[in-house]
């Protein structure tokens, strides 16, 4: 009785590849004038044309979800510097500094004055801070609305 042998382990089975394009020779697209008296019906969408069209959606959307969450971060972490440059005192003078500080105020909207404390620098940190959250909860947010399939 012969012996079965085993697969040669260098030997791999290639997976399939993603898109397989048939093998069929152009033809132009019929049209009214060779179907007369008949009404030409275009030919539904194929399956692949299909996969295509929605992986390149899919991608476009991956795009856009991350370029929101990566923005909302940087705008989150220009609150987090302006809250630490204002504590430890930095230099309003320089250029990295100002910067800064001119980013915040454009981009804190309506959280600058939310909470009156009587003193300004835990007035700044509660604000910002609760700005920086707010922009990081709505970029996650939409990131993952934009992410579900």
């Amino acid at each position: 009785m012969p012996y079965e042998q085993d697969p040669d382990p260098y030997q791999r089975e290639r997976p399939p590849a993603r898109y397989q394009v048939p093998a069929e020779p152009y033809e132009p697209e019929p049209s009214s004038r060779d179907y007369p008296g008949q009404a030409y019906r275009q030919p539904e969408e194929s399956p692949l044309e299909y996969q295509r069209e929605r992986d390149r959606r899919a991608d476009r959307t991956a795009v856009i979800a991350n370029t929101i969450r990566v923005a909302t971060a940087l705008i989150a972490l220009v609150f987090v510097l302006h809250i630490v440059f204002t504590l430890f005192g930095a230099n309003p003078n320089s250029g990295f500094v100002a910067f800064v500080y001119g980013t915040a105020r454009i981009f804190v909207f309506g959280f600058g004055d939310v909470f009156t404390p009587g003193d300004a620098t835990i007035g700044l940190i509660v604000n910002y801070g609760l700005a920086a959250i707010v922009y990081l909860v709505v970029g996650r947010v939409i990131h993952r609305t934009l992410r579900q399939r």
